[in-house]
């Protein structure tokens, strides 16, 4: 429970995202989203559980004075049903005895809702004979829902076995262009024409992907077909004003991080979106038509090294939408590693339109940085203003950013320049708090992706070379002259798999520069385990001297006190001094009996 409620945010966090006498606050942004989860629930957790969330409910409640909706109030909802001729799991068995013809002929209108469950029941089965299953179905509409589902479960083991792949996406397209003609009068329908259209698009989508992903071979002329009806759909998204010629990329005018505004962007154009367009959805057959499409260019430059150049143009067209919809921007941008390996020239021609974090609006780098895999020469190849202005803050993106970021600078801690010429970068030079911040959140990251303690096995080469990177790049951060509390974020490393007496002499430093540290509860439990080391002593002495007031508190008092009294127990000689200055500080903090020790 714990885990899911989130740590308590620290007092600066909470005067920045909620200051005294608001009035009014974005809810839907992170991390005011998870701390009105916690006010949610509030109703419901035991006192214990919202330790260290006090000053934030009060705040909350200050916002709205009747607190929070009493969960056991809200009347429970009333499910839904609809009569089928048989239940689930009769038409399963039935499909496990007879197979799936069988199954689909003893139903009646009402099992379409089913058909998901069934297939998730026995992926192979129902995807090893499509145009059986089809037939059985009769009507289009029901064929959509079928093939929509079996598509959500293509990559099981088992699925779509010899060519079965392939006519699933014969299957798909063809129902996606009969969906689309008016129906004939008298035609029966499981659902209405909307419907079963979309799910047909839905599944051809998603088939399309799994097959270009999987390298599974398509008829020729068919694929060609295909192509053609995706290209029309993604073509839709170019919209350029008139008189607006599309020659390259615009570079920022000097001063400007965020490049230039969209509208004005030489390789935009006249961006979607901007009359007043509704935004497209993440399922607009256009949207993934697009992405569908770049899965294909993916496919087509693993055979031949380049993407498809007609791919590429209709990605042209499409960038005017992406500085204006979050969906268009996301489907670029969650393919922007690709694009960034096999396609440099185009790359490099819009630039701007790819790789620049725009200020007023979405673009496929910030996507990327949302929902994309890691990339380390994508991430290189950003603008460092943006790249640095994402890392504190900018665009809602310090987390992600911290994570991309610290994947790629373990691979390469050079990555970004010289690491301690890189820290200062990231913490600037006017002591602003969101810098130190972002130092922080990065360095976190980093400790959060280093391997683990704890492991039933030793650890890989390629984990070893992780952890020494990782070593370099703290050892870095505290050799940079950062602005306090910047180091805050290294108390993540209380579980990485460091050698003892690094992890020792490396957490001290960074508490005596940021006695703050996250983690705090588990930094204090692993300097419990070493009774004998001056710099367990000294840490331990540093965490509850400065504790923040949370709940971490009371468990790192504890494991501070377990440390005193193993010291202790030692042999006088081999007692570090430093004992005394946690006896001392542990006395001072309430625990009055740990003055005993003499």
């Amino acid at each position: 429970m714990r885990t899911a409620l989130g740590s308590p945010p620290p007092p600066a966090e909470l005067e920045k995202v909620l200051p005294v006498g608001a009035d009014q606050v974005d809810g839907a942004k992170e991390p005011l989203a998870s701390w009105l989860r916690v006010w949610d629930w509030s109703p419901l957790l035991p006192a214990r559980m919202l330790d260290g969330w006090v000053p934030v409910l009060d705040r909350l409640r200050c916002l709205k004075p009747a607190g929070p909706a009493d969960p056991r109030a809200v009347p429970a909802p009333v499910p839904v049903t609809a009569a089928t001729a048989l239940a689930v799991e009769d038409l399963a068995e039935l499909a496990e005895a007879r197979g799936p013809a069988a199954a689909l002929a003893a139903g009646d209108g009402g099992y379409a809702m089913v058909l998901h469950r069934l297939v998730a029941a026995d992926p192979a089965a129902w995807t090893g004979d499509v145009p059986a299953v089809l037939a059985a179905l009769e009507t289009p509409e029901l064929g959509a829902f079928y093939l929509a589902a079996a598509a959500g479960h293509a990559e099981r083991p088992g699925a779509f076995p010899g060519g079965a792949l392939a006519d699933a996406v014969t299957a798909a397209f063809g129902l996606a262009r009969t969906l689309a003609r008016p129906a004939a009068a008298g035609q029966p329908a499981a659902a209405g024409p909307g419907d079963g259209l979309l799910f047909a698009d839905q599944a051809l989508f998603d088939l399309l992907t799994t097959a270009w992903r999987t390298d599974t071979a398509l008829d020729a002329g068919q694929e060609q077909e295909v192509l053609a009806h995706l290209n029309a759909l993604a073509a839709d998204l170019a919209r350029p004003a008139p008189g607006t010629a599309q020659t390259g990329d615009e570079l920022a005018p000097p001063g400007d991080a965020a490049g230039p505004p969209p509208a004005a962007t030489a390789d935009h154009g006249a961006p979607a979106g901007s009359r007043g367009e509704p935004a497209l959805l993440g399922s607009d057959p256009r949207v993934r038509a697009l992405g569908s499409l770049l899965e294909y260019a993916v496919h087509q430059a693993r055979a031949r090294g380049q993407m498809p150049a007609e791919v590429l143009q209709t990605l042209a067209g499409a960038l005017p939408a992406a500085a204006a919809q979050d969906a268009v921007a996301t489907a670029i941008g969650v393919r922007l590693p690709a694009l960034h390996h096999y396609a440099p020239d185009f790359t490099a021609a819009h630039r701007t339109a790819l790789y620049r974090i725009c200020s007023q609006g979405p673009s496929p780098a910030a996507s990327w940085l949302r929902w994309g895999p890691p990339s380390p020469p994508l991430l290189a190849a950003l603008d460092r203003a943006d790249l640095i202005g994402a890392l504190r803050g900018a665009h809602g993106l310090a987390r992600e950013a911290a994570g991309h970021t610290a994947a790629a600078l373990l691979t390469d801690p050079a990555l970004l320049g010289e690491p301690a010429a890189w820290w200062t970068q990231v913490a600037g030079t006017g002591g602003d708090k969101d810098a130190a911040a972002a130092v922080s959140c990065l360095l976190e990251a980093i400790a959060l992706s280093t391997p683990r303690t704890g492991a039933a096995r030793p650890l890989t080469p390629a984990e070893q070379a992780q952890v020494q990177a990782a070593l370099h790049l703290w050892r870095a951060a505290l050799a940079a002259g950062l602005p306090a509390g910047a180091l805050a974020g290294a108390g993540a490393f209380a579980d990485a798999a460091v050698d003892e007496p690094v992890w020792l002499e490396l957490t001290r430093s960074s508490a005596e520069h940021s006695p703050a540290l996250s983690h705090a509860e588990l930094v204090a439990e692993r300097a419990a385990a070493h009774p004998g080391s001056q710099d367990a002593l000294l840490l331990a002495e540093l965490l509850v001297t400065h504790a923040p007031g949370t709940w971490t508190d009371t468990a790192v008092r504890g494991h501070a006190r377990t440390l005193l009294d193993a010291t202790a127990a030692l042999h006088a000689a081999e007692r570090p001094a430093a004992w005394q200055g946690l006896r001392r500080a542990l006395v001072n903090a309430g625990d009055v009996a740990a003055a005993r020790h003499q």
